[in-house]
């Protein structure tokens, strides 16, 4: 099994909080990170269901818990009042309570457990797999193939396969997906887990099925990386402006988007332009443009801003919680796909481009005078970094991400 770097994350945070929100994706492996929790921590902590939660009065669970990690997994949303009762029974032990870890079974039921426990409560999101989760589980993999080596993990071996991203960037990071026993057969399940979630009922988030949310979100994934015009979506799409709101906001919620403000993000001057849109998964937004191959993208641009926002989406995770994500782009298109606002005043700016062999547009060295990047690089799809004398960095993904840790 994967380890997951969400897994120290989430420790950290449990001895902080008392009452964690672990939220994902559905079938992004909730359940098999919170029983490695259970594995590591102290006897006595437990995975439960919500169910047999309730089958115990609250003094109870005090008292057999007591000090300990409760896993709660797979919460209703009708189970929700009564498991924050408990909850908070228990928190009025202070040191002596359990510290509570929770899963709603869907969005509405975590939406409903953050608005109940204001406070003591702390969200921690588990995104699908990650390009370094991967990477590293790929190494270790091919390690046990081999010879026992030193403990700190080394280069690969010459005569040891070479791990590959392109598997992972073709199916995204759900975990069914990534491990299905084809690319045809990852490719069915993805279509089938999109039809799945688009169906259940949104009415109480004020979406119904005259908002197409389903077709917002093709739209979305046709210009996936560029500014998104909500009017034009609406006027093509036959629906108001605000429901397009409404059905983007919903699957924010989901957490199948990621909006990307215009730099500065969080000023009025942002606020008044248009955000962009990506998949969070590319697994999903090729499962939506039909694409089974890497090799079958018909369009060079589809392709580039495929790369752009698996790229994006793995620098965002990998970079440290305080990081302010944005892009940049001027009235004149001078623009940086990604900035990242880190702490010590430092500004990454990212350039992506599919090639290793493509250099950063004019553009781009302008926008980033602009905003006073302290950093700047281009990120391509290849494995080798290398940096032209008196250029602009050519990182791999996988360079590129660790920089971040530097």
């Amino acid at each position: 099994m994967i380890v997951r770097e969400t897994q120290k994350k989430l420790l950290k945070t449990v001895s902080d909080s008392r009452v964690v929100l672990l939220t994902a994706l559905p079938r992004a492996g909730r359940t098999e990170l919170m029983k490695a929790i259970v594995q590591g921590s102290a006897e006595g902590s437990q995975l439960i269901s919500g169910k047999a939660f309730l089958e115990n009065c609250a003094q109870d669970i005090q008292e057999i818990y007591a000090g300990q990690i409760l896993c709660v997994n797979r919460i209703q949303t009708q189970q929700v009042a009564e498991i924050v009762e408990i909850i908070l029974f228990c928190l009025s032990f202070k040191q002596s309570a359990p510290k509570f870890v929770l899963a709603g079974c869907n969005a509405k039921t975590e939406q409903e457990l953050r608005g109940s426990l204001i406070g003591p409560i702390t969200a921690v999101e588990l995104p699908p797999i990650q390009i370094m989760e991967h990477y590293n589980d790929g190494r270790l993999d091919q390690i046990s193939q081999g010879p026992i080596q030193m403990a700190t993990p080394q280069e690969q071996a010459s005569n040891l396969p070479t791990w590959d991203h392109h598997k992972l960037w073709l199916r995204g990071g759900l975990p069914e997906s990534l491990n299905a026993d084809s690319d045809d057969d990852s490719f069915i399940w993805r279509r089938n887990y999109l039809k799945n979630m688009l169906q259940q009922d949104f009415r109480s988030w004020g979406v119904n099925a005259s908002d197409r949310l389903a077709d917002v979100l093709q739209w979305v994934a046709n210009i996936n990386g560029r500014e998104f015009d909500v009017s034009d979506c609406g006027s093509k799409l036959g629906v108001g402006k605000d429901s397009v709101r409404n059905s983007l906001s919903v699957l924010e919620r989901l957490g199948v988007l990621r909006s990307l403000r215009n730099w500065p993000t969080g000023t009025n001057k942002s606020s008044k332009l248009m955000s962009v849109y990506y998949l969070k998964d590319c697994g999903l937004l090729h499962a939506l443009l039909g694409v089974r191959n890497i090799s079958e993208f018909s369009d060079a641009v589809a392709k580039g801003h495929s790369w752009e926002g698996f790229a994006i989406e793995a620098i965002i995770n990998a970079a440290p919680e305080t990081a302010i994500p944005a892009f940049y782009r001027d009235k004149t298109q001078n623009e940086i796909d990604l900035v990242l606002k880190l702490p010590n005043k430092r500004v990454y700016a990212y350039e992506l481009k599919v090639s290793e062999n493509k250099r950063a547009e004019k553009g781009f060295a302008i926008a980033c005078e602009s905003i006073g990047a302290t950093h700047r690089m281009v990120i391509h799809s290849g494995k080798e970094s290398k940096t032209p004398e008196g250029g602009v960095p050519r990182l791999s993904l996988i360079a590129a991400i660790r920089l971040l840790s530097q």
